[in-house]
């Protein structure tokens, strides 16, 4: 999705040092904790600059900047959405992400533990492969992939930056909109920040940049504003802090 955001990014990132995809291989951080924080795209120009000194920009083929989309899976009750939205731990995201750029899309589950940590798994798989995407469904969740159904399409820019020492991820995404083949939601100027780590530090550059923006970490997740735009169900109401902040911070545009 390329627009003016996606030039502006673009344009922030030239500060930073670049690192590739190799030298990422030690920081996959696959099992891990995560916080995020939301924020307007007009707030990330000054926290981009105090990054840059301690952060590199995943570059692949002179690119920085890149497009995803994700389709999420749940039952016909969305159980899955459910899960978050009540604060069961120990729940599900089943996913299927195109990386435009690189055409490359993998099968993922997340699963957030009772520790607090999520553990993703992935396997490269077509978006139309139904034998890979039984089998996988199968062996890391409890779900019969018979009774799930294509439930939200997500899609967004994002860039990823990783400190110095190799022990953090921080992606970046903007340009974020969803649809479920009825509707259609675009957040723009909405960014979702998150802080990817093997432990909790709090002391490391972003945190430090973030509390000194007065900003705080956000329970969000782009699955569950998906569903809570499109479907505009009551009881999703234990998410309407969270709609309240992104209807603050983004101007949200609807088509069907």
């Amino acid at each position: 999705m390329r627009n003016g955001c996606f030039d502006i990014a673009n344009s922030l990132l030239k500060k930073f040092d670049p690192i590739s995809l190799n030298e990422m291989d030690g920081v996959r951080l696959m099992d891990r904790t995560d916080v995020k924080f939301a924020l307007s795209f007009d707030s990330l120009a000054p926290i981009l600059e105090s990054l840059s000194g301690g952060y590199r920009v995943l570059t692949i083929k002179k690119h920085r900047v890149f497009s995803y989309r994700t389709d999420y899976f749940d039952t016909p009750d969305l159980n899955m959405f459910f899960d978050h939205h009540n604060g069961k731990l120990n729940r599900f995201k089943i996913r299927h992400r195109e990386y435009i750029e690189s055409s490359l899309s993998f099968l993922e589950v997340k699963f957030k533990s009772n520790k607090g940590r999520v553990i993703k798994s992935r396997i490269e798989s077509p978006k139309d492969d139904h034998h890979a995407f039984t089998g996988f469904v199968r062996n890391h969740t409890p779900y019969n992939p018979k009774t799930l159904d294509l439930t939200v399409v997500n899609n967004f820019n994002r860039f990823t930056l990783v400190d110095n020492q190799l022990h953090e991820r921080v992606t970046v995404d903007f340009n974020l909109s969803f649809n479920d083949k009825v509707r259609h939601f675009g957040l723009n100027g909405l960014v979702i920040i998150e802080v990817k780590q093997n432990g909790k530090d709090r002391n490391s550059l972003i945190f430090e940049i973030m509390k000194k923006q007065g900003l705080r970490p956000a329970s969000i997740s782009k699955y569950c504003i998906g569903v809570s735009l499109l479907k505009n169900h009551s009881k999703f109401n234990n998410f309407k802090k969270t709609l309240l902040l992104i209807n603050k911070l983004s101007h949200v545009e609807l088509s069907a």
